[in-house]
Parts: C-alpha cells; structure tokens; sequence
C-alpha cells in the first residue's frame, strides 16, 4: 500500500465530502486506516452517511412529518440510501407512530355526534366485521358483502369522508367493500360488548335506524305492512323492544324460527333464529314516524312508503 499524503485525505473527506470507504476504495487499503489518519489528525469524523443527504432538517421533517412520506420515499426522492434517511431522522431526533409511516390515503378523525355514533354502532352491529389491522396499528378495517347495490351505496357514503373505501368487483353478484378508518372509530370495535349508551335517551332511535338499515325489512303480506328485524341475538332484540315499548310502541312480538329451518339460498339455520314483528297499523304509523329522518337505505325508505300506502288504502276501506 502506497503512503497517502494526510492533505489528500483531508481534502477529499472534508472539502470534497467523500466518505471513508469511498477513500480507502481508491487508495487500496481498509476503512480502519483512513479513520485512523484522520483522528490522528483530530479531523470531525462524521456520523455514517449523513454527509450524502443534501437536504435541510427543516426540508427532511417537512418530508417525514408534514407529508408522512416513508423513508424509502424520501430516499428515492433525494437520490440517497434508506438507512441514510434513517440515520438523520434518528440524529435530529424526529418520530414518527409507526402505524401511520406506511398511510398512503389521507384520513380523518370521526367528527359526528352521539347521534351518529349510535347509527353506525347499530349498523355495524347488523351487517359489518371491524377489526384493527395489526395489534399496535392506528388503521381499522370495516367490511362487508353484499349483493344489493343500494347497500353497497349506503357503507360508502358512511366511511368514504373519512378514509379510503374501496369496492370489489361482482362476483356471483355479490360485490365485497372494505373501508380504512382510523382509531377515532374505536367505538365500533366494541360492537355488542359495550351498547348501553346508544339504547339510552336520544340514542335510542338513531341506533335502532342503523340497525333497521342493516336487518331490517318492512313489507306487504296477506295485503298488510309489516317490519321485521331478525337476529341470531335475541338478548339485544329484547332490549329493542323494551325501549320501543317505552316509546309507546306495542305490541312488538318476538317470534323464533327453529334451528335447520331453510332460509334463502338453501341454508338452514345453525342456531334460533329471532324477529322482532310489528304489525298493527296504529303501531306501524308511530314506529315510521318516529325513525323518519334517521333511515338512509334506500329501499327501506322506498319500502315505508309502500307500507304507508298500504295502510292509508286500508283505512279509506275501513272508514
């Protein structure tokens, strides 16, 4: 190994910023030596690959904090390593939830009211999984299948202000839609185990709407209206109908469907199966009237205004 004059490897360290790899590479010998030289010469050795990234600290938090881009991101953006990235967020300090570092879509916290709480609580409770993705993530997932277009319509316009929602192509036409929330939404993932406060006070009809949207039907037999809720869960169909029988609305019957009995498309039932009946029409036109507002499906809409159809003809019949 030829003796490197100390000049020169100041010179390229230093003013030409080259590393000490990169130095020991053209003269042919180790790493070790050139740091040697140059401590021995009391030069400030740099920290590994920082020198390479040619971008402010203000302009790098912009990046990792104020645009949440990855590090792999800002790597190919500046023209530089990742772990150099790395390296200078660790020195300046900056953090980042580790959950939110690979975020592609932007998202917003849940900013409704009780009111709209318990409308989704309901809803979610009748017809969509939640879950977290990841136990220490920020990022619930919420999905469901369906094969009705109105449904599919009324899940996106639930979540689609709030983070990415996206829909699945038909297949055997049902369509599969999942939405990307963040953990403001927390309260979903209680789902059943915590309900007390949206069966309470002003919460009570929202919650029963998202629920009616979700199980509901409303419907003409043997040329009468009726609602129906069915569920596997008779525990919280009795407290429906306390509530509804508190808010004048009686008489609500609850009938069981066996176990095995067939349902569409061939299956049996695995377990009693539960609905909540309204029938009369005094109790009918109080139960449409007091949901009013709080329905967003389509079709239930469309269907209460059948079911009142059906009850004005059969009043102008009665007198």
């Amino acid at each position: 190994m030829k003796q490197i004059p100390l000049w020169k490897v100041l010179y390229l360290y230093s003013n030409k910023k080259m590393s000490s790899s990169k130095i020991a590479e053209k003269y042919g010998c180790c790493k070790a030596t050139i740091l040697k030289r140059l401590r021995a010469a009391n030069a400030e050795i740099r920290e590994a690959g920082v020198a390479r990234l040619e971008t402010s600290d203000d302009a790098l938090k912009a990046l990792y904090i104020g645009k949440k881009l990855s590090t792999r991101k800002i790597a190919a953006l500046l023209g530089c390593g990742r772990a150099t990235v790395h390296r200078k967020i660790a020195r300046m300090g900056l953090a980042r939830d580790a959950s939110d570092s690979h975020l592609k879509y932007a998202r917003k916290p849940f900013l409704g009211n009780e009111a709209e709480k318990a409308y989704l609580l309901g809803f979610a409770i009748g017809d969509l999984r939640v879950r977290k993705v990841g136990h220490a993530s920020k990022t619930i997932k919420i999905d469901c299948g369906s094969t009705k277009y109105e449904q599919i319509e009324l899940i996106r316009s639930m979540f689609s202000d709030y983070g990415r929602v996206w829909v699945g192509k038909p297949r055997s036409g049902k369509r599969q839609i999942e939405a990307f929330v963040d953990d403001s939404f927390g309260f979903l993932l209680e789902g059943r185990k915590k309900i007390d406060w949206a069966l309470r006070g002003d919460c009570f009809v929202p919650f029963l709407a998202g629920f009616t949207d979700a199980e509901g039907s409303i419907f003409i037999t043997n040329g009468k209206a009726a609602f129906s809720i069915g569920n596997y869960d008779r525990e919280l169909l009795e407290l429906l109908k306390d509530g509804l029988i508190k808010r004048g609305i009686e008489p609500v019957y609850l009938y069981r469907a066996r176990k095995k009995y067939p349902i569409a498309g061939g299956y049996r039932q695995r377990q009693h199966y539960w609905h909540l009946i309204i029938s009369r029409k005094e109790q009918l036109l109080k139960l449409f009237n007091m949901l009013g507002s709080h329905i967003r499906h389509k079709k239930r809409k469309d269907d209460i205004q059948e079911a009142l159809k059906n009850i004005a003809l059969r009043n102008s019949k009665n007198g």
